[in-house]
């Protein structure tokens, strides 16, 4: 469907206001309006579905589509698994269809797979926005209550596995008069691989139908060979009907216990809808991997069994010619989602499903015009699209909100969309910019609500209920680009839009605003004698920096894992102190969340313990000041195949997503020690000092916020504790950078403290133990490049032992020192690289154990792990990136070493005080030039 050549003439003049680079645009022959997501005011459609057979008015007295229930019965405020959030809140009640944009379509142009826009500044808005919507605002908007629908998939795991009714791993229990098999072509059924352009899955197979009871009489499981371990979404279907329940039990059985639901089965059937996100294991039993629906129900009726789904998966539509997208599912564009979830062709293929070249064109109306096919008469529901913005010369910068009108973008405003969207919009605009030029840059941006004819918001593809499209900044823009790429920024705006979603439904509805809590920012677990344990943390911060807090918590679960990954449902308390008791040598972490009215927090950093035997105490304490969380920690991913280069990726499980500390307790478990465990905070917040241990395990992986070291309150702590016959291990890829570019005490604290200098900044993603040193068993042990399970390290300090100081550790091929160690009163051993970035957990537990054999908490050292890792294909041998000294311009003659590379002296030698003056004097004039270190 063309423009008229007069539209697209204004709307191509008007390019520096919503659409593409020309560059971009120049692979595509598709019109250019679809480009932007413009449509002609005049242009005719495929009609809308009409209701589905199975549709009735949802009355005020129904319950939410999914609620969360507490397993010993009675729907609850509980909240469950971290980031799997469905609770009471201020927007229970709420459906918000979700629209991270634009994603992956074929191409018949370019003969592949592509992506809607480009990359400009390694920002691929495709990429941004469907990383900003999964990580931050779907989970917010569910820990506020609401039901989420988003309009492509939301799992970035591209693991899937699905069991369908009546196949392999699905099961009944119960009389068998009790089950009965529903009409064929009503159910999911198995797509051909690759599924073609007019396969409608949910008409390929039954589903079974089970009666209710008043109590469970029967049940249906389903599960799945769970292909590798990991956070999985969990998606059940079924055929909705009038007779069905409104409370169908759901039971999630996962590495961390039971989560229970109730699923309203009157609405939204033939699709997937969302549970939550549990860990599973790979080839786990059924008892802690599979999906149970039992037959107990408050109500007369029956319950539906279709499929259920486990991950997002791969691409899965595709044809001979190009095959599926090889890649996570959840990055095709919506046009595919749409198909994948049940929808009609007058849904996800408006130009007709033999039109591969209309594909991209038809992804901008499938995501309204599925919202409105799933939307129910009655259902209290909005659609919010975030996008980010290009200009024809990358000089325009800020935050937009459009609503419908049937103008080009042209800056004006004439709204003829549906009601309630206007006033949706700038409550949006309104949160985004109190919150931005707050948190993020006073002189931050944000214009006038502006109406267009963009195809999103078309009235003509979802007449039902209010939509927004709001553009958060200009990823063409190198400084909004930048804003783009940091996490803070995306958990800003992210935390505006659930925020501004809920100011809009309290306004229209007449109730008082109820804002969310965030995390507590400190966190402590110890032991506190004959199997107690006790956590605290501390009162978190106001939403909207109130002081006092407008919209304090009113409580907190505390959630409990056996291995830092797993989590079970929570515990409810008021107070900011738990105490339970747990067996000698169990192992335990924690994390906090906060809730009140408004929903519930993300949870806070995890924390841990291991119990000692009995009369035992605690010997070591593990302190967790890893606080960095910026676009320094982003992975540059390779998509150079798409005509992408090399964008960054901010995926938070490979940045700091909050969990390093398990590591840590882990190796130290491993060896039947007890630790207690912090986060730096509690520390600063008074919850405990650190008395009464032998071994303190500070890490600070790649720094403190901004790639900071220890402060001086820290540093002074780590030296009374040492000065006092404790051993400290200290870690982190920054630490000695971060001090020699700091004030006198800084340096003080590096060279005469920790007995170290930084060195060359060139490193290997192999560290050796040195063969007359400490870890003489440490050969060939492989650090984290972010695909690995962990964080990519960076590129670490290569460290110069000064005098007092012994190298122990080395980068394999580079004859540059990975740790020095030292004895102040205690033995200190410094890493330059993050203890947690060892790949292997047996190597991790060696070099824990074999320093807690020097520190006197074993009585000798574990037994080193045999042979050597190999470096991953593909990988570099060495990593060499921007710092000191090596970056000087000129580096004193008396401190190169001819053998060894730059004055690392792996071989043992070191530096002394003296011979290290000039260079010292050197790099701190340089390091007072630079404002900071920065890498990539």
């Amino acid at each position: 469907m063309a423009l008229p050549a007069h539209v697209r003439a204004t709307a191509c003049a008007l390019v520096s206001l919503l659409c593409l680079p020309s560059r971009v645009l120049a692979q595509e022959d598709d019109s250019f309006s679809h480009a932007c997501g413009l449509e002609s005011p005049d242009a005719v459609y495929v009609p809308l579905p009409g209701p589905r057979p199975h549709e009735t008015r949802w009355r005020s007295s129904e319950p939410p589509l999914v609620r969360r229930e507490d397993p010993p019965g009675g729907v609850s405020a509980l909240s469950g698994l971290p980031q799997t959030r469905v609770r009471t809140g201020a927007l229970s009640g709420k459906t918000i269809y979700l629209s991270p944009g634009h994603g992956f379509y074929r191409s018949a142009p370019l003969g592949r797979w592509a992506t809607q826009r480009g990359n400009t500044n390694d920002v691929v808005e495709d990429l941004v926005s469907l990383e900003t919507l999964d990580q931050y605002l779907m989970p917010m908007l569910m820990g506020a209550g609401a039901t989420v629908i988003p309009v492509r998939e939301s799992d970035l795991n591209p693991h899937m596995a699905i069991v369908d009714n009546g196949r392999e791993g699905y099961s009944e229990e119960g009389a068998a008069e009790l089950f009965s098999t529903a009409s064929p072509n009503s159910g999911w059924g198995p797509p051909p691989s690759p599924m073609g352009n007019a396969v409608r899955p949910f008409q390929l197979g039954d589903h079974r139908v089970l009666t209710a009871a008043s109590t469970a009489t029967a049940r249906a499981t389903w599960a799945p060979s769970i292909p590798a371990d990991g956070y999985y979404h969990v998606y059940v279907s079924y055929g909705a009907d009038p007779g069905r329940v409104t409370d169908a039990h759901y039971m999630v059985r996962h590495a961390g216990g039971e989560s229970h639901f109730r699923v309203n089965q009157r609405r939204h059937g033939g699709t997937w809808l969302m549970l939550g996100r549990f860990y599973f294991r790979a080839g786990q039993h059924p008892e802690t991997a599979s999906v149970v629906a039992l037959n107990d129900s408050a109500e007369a009726g029956s319950i539906s069994l279709d499929a259920v789904r486990f991950g997002g998966g791969s691409g899965a539509i595709g044809d001979a010619a190009l095959g599926a997208l090889p890649r996570a599912r959840a990055e095709e564009c919506a046009r595919y989602h749409t198909q994948f979830s049940g929808a009609p062709p007058d849904v996800f293929a408006p130009s007709g499903t033999n039109a591969l070249s209309n594909e991209r064109n038809d992804d901008v109306s499938a995501r309204p015009r599925f919202a409105s096919w799933l939307h129910e008469e009655g259902e209290d529901a909005i659609y919010v699209a975030w996008h980010t913005n290009a200009s024809s010369n990358g000089t325009v910068r800020g935050t937009e909100a459009y609503v419908y009108g049937p103008n080009p973008v042209d800056g004006t405003y004439n709204f003829t969309g549906v009601p309630g969207s206007e006033v949706l919009a700038q409550s949006l605009l309104d949160e985004l910019k109190a919150d931005l030029q707050r948190e993020v840059e006073p002189a931050w941006r944000v214009r006038n609500l502006r109406s267009a004819n963009l195809g999103e918001v078309n009235p003509r593809h979802n007449p039902e209920f209010p939509s927004v499209l709001m553009e958060v900044a200009y990823h063409d823009n190198a400084l909004d680009a930048a804003r783009l790429k940091e996490p803070a920024f995306r958990r800003i705006a992210a935390r505006a839009f659930l925020q501004g979603i809920i100011k809009y439904f309290a306004v229209r509805d007449g109730v008082a605003v109820q804002l969310p809590p965030e995390a507590p920012p400190a966190l402590v677990a110890r032991n506190a004698g004959s199997g107690k344990v006790e956590v605290k943390w501390v009162v978190p911060p106001d939403p909207d920096g109130n002081v006092p807090a407008k919209f304090p918590a009113t409580g907190y679960r505390l959630y409990q894992s056996a291995d830092g990954l797993a989590w079970d449902e929570g515990t409810e308390t008021d107070s900011t102190t738990f105490s339970l008791s747990l067996s000698p040598r169990a192992t335990r972490y924690f994390r906090v969340a906060a809730f009140n009215a408004g929903g519930e927090s993300f949870p806070s950093d995890v924390v841990g313990v291991r119990v000692p035997e009995a009369g035992g105490s605690a010997q070591v304490l593990v302190v967790n000041a890893f606080r960095r969380l910026d676009s320094s920690l982003a992975r540059a991913e390779n998509l150079s195949v798409y005509d992408l280069g090399s964008p960054l990726r901010a995926l938070l499980e490979s940045m700091n997503d909050g969990t390093a500390l398990r590591r840590h307790g882990d190796a130290v478990s491993q060896l039947g020690v007890a630790f207690d465990g912090a986060t730096s905070e509690a520390l600063s917040a008074g919850l405990f000092t650190p008395v009464g241990y032998r071994v303190l395990d500070w890490f600070t992986g790649r720094g403190g916020v901004g790639g900071a070291g220890p402060d001086a309150a820290e540093q002074a702590l780590m030296r009374t504790f040492v000065a006092g016959g404790g051993h400290l291990l200290l870690s982190g890829s920054h630490v000695a950078s971060a001090l020699a570019a700091g004030g006198p005490a800084d340096q003080s604290f590096l060279t005469e403290f920790l007995r170290a200098l930084p060195g060359c900044s060139a490193s290997a993603l192999l560290v050796n133990g040195l063969s007359d040193r400490w870890f003489p068993g440490l050969a060939g042990s492989l650090l984290d490049d972010g695909l690995r399970g962990s964080y990519p390290v960076g590129v670490p300090d290569a460290l110069i032992p000064l005098e007092g100081g012994a190298p122990v550790l080395g980068y394999a091929g580079t004859g540059s020192a990975a740790g020095v160690a030292s004895t102040a009163g205690g033995h200190v051993l410094f890493l330059g690289m993050p203890f947690e970035g060892l790949v292997s957990p047996a190597r991790r537990t060696y070099l824990m154990g074999t320093f807690l054999a020097r520190a006197g908490v074993l009585a000798s050292a574990p037994t080193p792990p045999e042979g050597e890792e190999l470096l991953p294909p593909g990988a570099p041998a060495t990593l060499v990136g921007s710092g000191a000294p090596c970056s000087l311009d000129r580096i004193p003659d008396s401190y190169v070493n001819a053998e060894t590379g730059c004055g690392c002296r792996a071989s043992g030698g070191t530096a002394s005080i003296s011979s290290l003056l000039l260079l010292l004097i050197v790099h701190l004039r340089r390091a007072h030039r630079r404002s900071g270190f920065t890498e990539r």
